[in-house]
């Protein structure tokens, strides 16, 4: 990557969480890492974005494309970054870029802030009809320079 474009992410990374919020979110991140476990964080913040998701929903479609776009959308007008819905037969996966979890909560916290995505997915699916035989979870870690994070959703038990 050039010194030109490496320097373009680390600006718009710094202002990827308003500076109104920012000490607050890292304080409260700080926080909540003194004080619970990360299994009990993430399932919190998957419980957050799943309420996220139902004050927010998404339009009716009838396709991926429809879906796709819907979180694209909301994702635009929040300044979360964007998803590209992949579709791989028996399963289906989300791949999320360059939401400002990092810059909101800190390096600390992806392992669990990633959970009001999973949550906010998970919620939208469920919203457009998908069955209780579905699972959505998450696969690997935040990857890569615009810290990308991968969903997959599957029948229950197949989705690891």
């Amino acid at each position: 990557m050039s010194e030109i474009d490496q320097g373009s992410l680390e600006y718009f990374a710094a202002r990827a969480c308003d500076l109104q919020w920012r000490d607050f979110l890292l304080s409260l991140a700080d926080e909540l890492n003194d004080q619970m476990p990360r299994s009990e964080l993430r399932a919190f913040f998957r419980l957050v974005g799943q309420r996220l998701a139902r004050r927010a929903p998404l339009p009716i479609g009838s396709s991926l494309a429809d879906l796709e776009s819907g979180i694209n959308e909301y994702c635009a007008i929040t300044g979360w970054g964007w998803t590209k819905v992949q579709d791989h037969s028996s399963r289906l996966e989300f791949v999320h870029s360059c939401a400002p979890l990092r810059q909101a909560f800190g390096d600390d916290s992806l392992s669990w802030s990633t959970g009001l995505l999973e949550g906010l997915y998970a919620e939208w699916i469920k919203q457009s009809g998908a069955g209780d035989n579905l699972e959505l979870s998450q696969i690997g870690e935040v990857s890569g320079d615009c810290d990308s994070i991968c969903f997959r959703l599957a029948k229950n038990g197949a989705a690891s």
